[in-house]
């Protein structure tokens, strides 16, 4: 049996590398060898707390691009030697209900998801990508590795947060948190033409590149209620939709958005609030049952259609998610310090991006 060196939960608590089966391929499948790959909160989650049982044993990574390697005979659009964005999820395009535009929410081939402990995730040598034609996305020649390993994931996810507020244009809007997803939530916003863009965090980096972003206004959690100071650049409006990709309780960050929202405006909440098992929200905030507002979660869109298009906007200048990547790594053996990264508290810290290819 062939092997290759993954990066595998060997238990609550740890993580490292240690041989795994070289993964085979199917007749819609593709090898691919990654060549970047991005560190999340999501993979020192999973590390510390094994939230997902699945994923105890299995390699881990869900953020990647590489060079195709090995199709399977059934492969139509992709080749060995293209290069090619992996997905975050893997999405079941085959599953009946994909027909109804519900193939992102049945995940049987995610490695966090699947019994089989052959499905792994992306850091290793090696990767095994189910359904090539559906999943993987060509990433243009104009477009480098570490723009379009932020794509599968901060961007998608930001982005389709974005989608579900349904701004027109000249809406002001509010951003709770600006990490990595909330920043490309600040540039969807601005893609979609709102008027006004209040960007709310602490850190001055992040601050700074909301503000790059399109941000309008920046309101600084520390220095007072959140809802105040929105309320006193609005004029005391309440805004036309909000985003929720901070930290914290799941009851003050919702409970703060709902609040400033307008009735009839949107809360979309791309936030994943791990440590809560309730949420409370006040009724006042619906007119105690009686007047509409529109709450939601938001899952990042999959599949090789949005990921293309998305690459698109960065291809001809609309969107630039390189600034994200604060931390450019080099090589495999640097792959623990990415992670790490991601669980300190250094202010500077947005994004790594480790080069491994």
């Amino acid at each position: 049996m062939k092997t290759m060196k993954g990066y595998v939960i060997q238990e609550k608590g740890r993580a490292d590398w240690q041989e795994v089966p070289l993964p085979e391929i199917g007749p819609y499948d593709a090898l691919v060898r990654p060549t970047a790959v991005a560190t999340c909160t999501t993979d020192v989650h999973l590390i510390d707390s094994l939230a997902l049982p699945n994923a105890l044993g299995k390699v881990i990574g869900h953020e990647a691009v590489g060079v195709v390697e090995q199709v399977g005979d059934q492969v139509a659009d992709f080749a060995p030697g293209d290069r090619v964005v992996l997905p975050a999820s893997l999405a079941d395009w085959r599953h009946p209900r994909a027909q109804r535009g519900e193939g992102k929410f049945h995940q049987s081939k995610s490695p966090y998801f699947s019994d089989d402990p052959a499905n792994g995730g992306w850091f290793s040598e090696v990767v095994k990508c189910f359904d090539a034609d559906s999943n993987l996305a060509h990433i243009p020649d104009q477009v480098t590795d570490v723009q379009a390993v932020l794509v599968d994931d901060m961007a998608a996810t930001g982005f389709t947060g974005v989608e579900r507020m349904e701004i027109q244009f000249g809406e002001v809007v509010v951003i709770l948190g600006v990490g990595p997803v909330g920043l490309m939530a600040v540039a969807a916003a601005a893609l979609r033409g709102a008027g006004r863009i209040v960007a709310v965090d602490s850190r001055p980096d992040r601050m700074a590149l909301a503000r790059q972003y399109g941000a309008t206004d920046l309101v600084d959690y520390t220095q007072g209620d959140v809802y105040e100071q929105v309320m006193a650049l609005t004029g005391g409006v309440q805004v036309d939709s909000v985003l929720v990709a901070s930290g914290g309780s799941a009851s003050d960050q919702i409970g703060t958005a709902m609040k400033l929202a307008k009735f009839g405006g949107h809360v979309s909440v791309v936030s994943g609030f791990f440590d809560d098992r309730t949420v409370t929200l006040p009724m006042d905030v619906w007119n105690y049952g009686v007047m509409e507002k529109f709450l939601t979660a938001a899952q990042a869109n999959q599949g090789r259609d949005y990921m293309e298009r998305l690459l698109l906007l960065i291809q001809n200048g609309k969107l630039d998610t390189q600034p994200l990547a604060t931390h450019v790594l080099h090589g495999w053996d640097n792959l623990a310090a990415g992670l790490e990264l991601m669980r300190s508290h250094d202010q500077t810290v947005i994004k790594p991006v480790v080069i491994v290819g």
